[in-house]
C-alpha cells in the first residue's frame, strides 16, 4: 500500500494498494478502502462496478481499480487520518488481508528557518537580538531557541513565537526573537552556539533547523607591566630629626 505521509491541501492526494494472486488462490471478491473505521470505496470485479460511501465526509474524486491494484484519488482533509486497504478473496478461503497508514494534512516548509540580525561579534558587557523566521507552512512552525544546545525558555530571553496571517493557501509563517546576554553564560571558546529549531505541530512532528556561532569579543586583559608603567608614581619625603 502506498499512501502518502503529508497531504498537500492545495493537490488531491492518490492512494494506492496493490495485492498479487497466487496459482492456487480463489478469484478476488472485492477491495475496500476505510478512513478510520467507515468504509469510503468498494471495488467488486465480479460487479463489474465501484461504489463511493459519502457518508463519512470524505470526497472521492476518482478511481482506478482490477485486479492487481486499486487507486483512488481524494481531496485531503484537516488533521491525520488512517486509511486502510482491504482485499478480500472468494471462497472457499474466503482470505483477508488488510494493510493500514496514516495521512497528515500538512505543507512542510519549502527552505530551512533563517536566523536574520546577527552581529558580526559582540562585546562583553553588550548584548544581542537575533530573529528566527520559518517559511511558510500548514501548520505553521512552533519555534524554540537554544544556546549552547540549552533550550531558552525564559520569557526575558525570548518571546512567544509570532505567527503571520494566512495566504491564499492557508500557509503561515512563523518567527521568535531572543535577546544574547554572552556574560549569563559561561563560555571560554569565544563564541555561544545559537540554534533555532522550527516544529510542524503534526504527528510524527517535522523538524528543520539551522545553527550559528555568535561570537564574543573577550574583556580586555591589562598586564601587570602596564598596570605599573600606567599608575601614577608615589613620592615619598624622609624627615630627619637632630638631636
Amino acid at each position: 500500500m502506498d499512501v502518502p505521509r503529508w497531504a498537500d491541501p492545495r493537490i488531491e492526494a492518490q492512494l494506492r494498494c496493490h495485492y498479487t494472486k497466487q496459482p492456487m488462490d480463489p478469484a478476488l471478491h472485492s477491495v475496500k478502502w476505510y478512513k478510520g473505521s467507515h468504509e469510503i470505496f468498494r471495488y467488486t470485479p465480479q460487479e463489474f462496478e465501484t461504489r463511493i460511501f459519502n457518508d463519512s465526509g470524505i470526497f472521492i474524486t476518482n478511481s482506478s481499480c482490477d485486479l492487481s491494484s486499486c487507486i483512488i484519488t481524494l481531496k485531503p482533509e484537516p488533521g491525520t487520518a488512517k486509511y486502510t486497504c482491504e482485499v478480500s478473496s472468494e471462497g472457499p478461503r474466503f482470505a483477508l488481508a488488510r494493510k493500514s497508514a496514516n495521512m497528515t494534512l500538512a505543507v512542510l516548509p519549502e527552505y530551512e528557518p533563517l536566523i536574520t540580525g546577527l552581529p558580526t561579534f559582540v562585546n562583553a558587557g553588550e548584548q544581542a537580538l537575533v530573529n528566527c523566521t520559518s517559511d511558510y507552512s500548514l501548520p505553521a512552525a512552533i519555534i524554540d531557541w537554544f544556546v549552547d544546545s540549552e533550550p531558552q525558555e525564559d520569557p526575558v530571553i525570548t518571546g512567544v513565537t509570532h505567527v503571520s496571517g494566512a495566504d491564499g493557501d492557508g500557509l503561515r509563517a512563523s518567527w521568535r526573537t531572543l535577546h544574547v546576554f554572552p556574560d549569563d553564560y559561561a563560555t571560554h571558546r569565544g563564541y555561544l552556539a545559537l540554534q533555532c529549531r522550527a516544529t510542524l505541530p503534526t504527528r510524527p512532528p517535522h523538524i528543520r533547523s539551522m545553527a550559528v556561532r555568535l561570537f564574543v569579543a573577550s574583556r580586555p586583559h591589562i598586564s601587570s607591566y602596564m598596570l605599573s608603567k600606567n599608575m601614577p608614581r608615589t613620592c615619598f619625603s624622609e624627615i630627619y630629626y637632630i638631636s
